[in-house]
C-alpha cells in the first residue's frame, strides 16, 4: 500500500503532471481563440507546419512536431475535409505530403492575428527572459523524454 509521503511526493515532483496540466491551460486557450474561425489550436499548428513546406511527408510532419503517425492521420482528414490542405502530387516517390490550398492560406491569414493577440497576452505576463529559459526547460524535457 502506498503511504501519504508517496502522495506528496508525487504531487510535488511529477513533471508529468505538470507539464499536462500546462499543456491543456494552454490548448483550452488555443481552442477558444481559433474557435470562431473554425479551428483547434492543434489545427493552427498543423497548418503552420504543412505551409512552411518544413516537411516532405507525414513521417517528417510527426517527428517535427512529436505526433504519433496515427493521430496526425487523424488530425489531418478534418483539414482535408473542409478543404484547407490537400496532398502535394508534386513530390514523387512513395512519402505522402501535404501542401496548404487557397482557402486554408485564407484561414491561415485570419488565424494569424489571433496568435499574434493569444502571443501578446502571454508575453505580457511573462518576462522575456523566463520565455526564453522556459523554451530551454521544453527543449530539454523533450530531449530527456526521448532517452
Amino acid at each position: 500500500m502506498i503511504d501519504e509521503t508517496a502522495y506528496q511526493d508525487v504531487a510535488n515532483r511529477c513533471i508529468g503532471v505538470r507539464t499536462l496540466m500546462t499543456a491543456r491551460a494552454v490548448t483550452r486557450m488555443f481552442d477558444a481563440a481559433m474557435k470562431p474561425i473554425g479551428l483547434t489550436g492543434t489545427q493552427f499548428t498543423l497548418l503552420i507546419a504543412i505551409g512552411s513546406n518544413s516537411t516532405g511527408s507525414i513521417s517528417e510532419l510527426g517527428q517535427l512536431l512529436n505526433i504519433e503517425k496515427s493521430t496526425l492521420s487523424r488530425n489531418l482528414k478534418p483539414l482535408t475535409s473542409a478543404g484547407l490542405i490537400e496532398r502535394d502530387t508534386s513530390k514523387s516517390g512513395r512519402a505522402i505530403a501535404h501542401q496548404l490550398t487557397s482557402k486554408g492560406e485564407e484561414t491561415l491569414a485570419k488565424a494569424y492575428p489571433i496568435w499574434q493577440s493569444l502571443l501578446t497576452r502571454i508575453e505580457s505576463n511573462i518576462a522575456e527572459d523566463e520565455m526564453q529559459s522556459g523554451f530551454d526547460f521544453l527543449r530539454a524535457l523533450r530531449t530527456a523524454a526521448a532517452e
